[in-house]
């Protein structure tokens, strides 16, 4: 798909006059490309030609198209001040329009996915799954780092980090063992330049040399089959079977001046705590609902696959978070849910620590900041199981959302 930008302003003219729209009205040689792929693994990506961020269709931000541009110029925009001091994603905002075929993602469904289980929605779309396990990780860390360089600049719309088409990367619900061990291998593995994401791009065949000059023989007298940046991906597939080259290899070669990296930061790992009790991991987080409180997916921007409503009233029946420590430490917690005008105004979180001590409460406007984490404050938490208690506990008339809670 390739479709023209919508909107207009001096600041879009200017962004948009350096993306070349390359993929638009190309033909594509699919059986040169394809051969012996079984036709049940061929990506939408080659069979339609589309490139990664050509299709400027959607509300995306002002400051996504003037770096699209940018990269389109030939800068360098791996390693920017904006995210000099960049932490691994735990989650991405991913527009959900091939489902609901909305134009906007602020108006469409928009699923907050865990970063791994995005990874493994993706890959089997993008990549081949038959092919070499060191090309599936190759093409792991590639879309993993694809996607956090997004998350790390804001988000390429203006409701959501990515979408679910060719516009940016292909995500489906459907998933295979092949794909999901390739990413466990990788798990939390980026290809980083100056200690922050690349913008890690592959098409099927980048030529030799590539669109960025590099070198690469294995892909000698063969028709470049997309934007030629990035990862080649038959070349992926050919250093592997072919030269037995590891995925660290392949990606360091294909983005020159990075590094293929488990990007921990040196900190403990976020706890998600979901108001759907099946996404929640019962080792380390679960969710207690008392009274009243009702599901809904109506209003878009939710976490997962959508959140809890309850009227306010007088009345002692909260939602509570639990996540669990296994030693004492000190955590900021954030929360999550989608705004309205008739949220509460004074939504009541409460930190409790593992011996029912309460740590501290914050009321929250939940008529604002909806569809991204908001911060309630920083705690000192024992080892065991604490909490985070929701209140409802107001006057009557308007209502409170439970959403999730993130302990980082």
């Amino acid at each position: 798909m390739c479709t023209p930008p919508r909107g207009g302003g001096r600041w879009l003219a200017t962004a948009v006059a350096a993306v070349a729209l390359a993929a638009c009205g190309e033909p594509v040689d699919l059986d040169a490309v394809t051969e012996g792929v079984p036709a049940d693994e061929v990506p939408e990506r080659w069979a339609t030609g589309a490139h990664h961020d050509d299709d400027l269709s959607g509300d995306l931000r002002p400051e996504a198209l003037e770096l699209l541009a940018a990269r389109e110029a030939g800068d360098d925009v791996g390693a920017t001040s904006v995210i000099q001091a960049w932490r691994p994603p735990d989650t991405v905002r991913v527009w959900r329009r091939r489902l609901d075929g909305s134009t906007a993602s602020c108006s469409g469904r928009v699923d907050v996915i865990p970063l791994e289980r995005y990874v493994k929605g993706v890959l089997p779309h993008e990549w081949i799954r038959s092919w070499h396990g060191e090309s599936l990780r190759a093409g792991a860390i590639a879309i993993r780092t694809y996607a956090a360089a997004w998350v790390a600049r804001g988000g390429k719309y203006t409701c959501a980090d990515l979408d679910d088409t060719t516009a940016s990367q292909v995500y489906k619900d459907e998933r295979f063992a092949v794909t999901d061990a390739a990413v466990d291998a990788t798990a939390g593995t980026f290809v980083l330049k100056s200690g922050a994401p690349v913008f890690a791009e592959y098409s099927a065949e980048n030529g030799h040399p590539t669109a960025w000059g590099i070198a690469d023989p294995v892909c000698a007298g063969r028709a470049r089959h997309g934007h030629g940046r990035g990862t080649c991906q038959w070349g992926s597939q050919r250093w592997a079977s072919q030269q037995g080259k590891r995925h660290d290899w392949i990606l360091q070669h294909y983005y020159p001046g990075a590094t293929v990296q488990r990007a921990s930061g040196g900190a403990a790992p976020a706890i998600v705590v979901d108001d759907d009790p099946a996404r929640n991991d019962p080792a380390r987080a679960r969710v207690e609902l008392t009274g009243a409180w009702a599901a809904s997916s109506a209003t878009p921007g939710y976490h997962g696959v959508g959140y809890r409503w309850a009227a306010t009233e007088p009345a002692s029946a909260p939602a509570t978070f639990w996540f669990y420590l296994p030693a004492a430490a000190t955590r900021t917690v954030d929360a999550w849910w989608v705004a309205g005008s008739n949220r509460s105004t004074a939504a009541t979180f409460i930190a409790h620590d593992s011996a029912g001590r309460e740590l501290g409460r914050v009321a929250m406007n939940q008529q604002t900041g909806g569809g991204r984490w908001n911060t309630l404050g920083t705690y000192t938490f024992r080892a065991g199981w604490n909490r985070v208690v929701l209140s409802r506990w107001q006057a009557p008339g308007q209502v409170v959302i439970a959403d999730a809670i993130r302990v980082r």
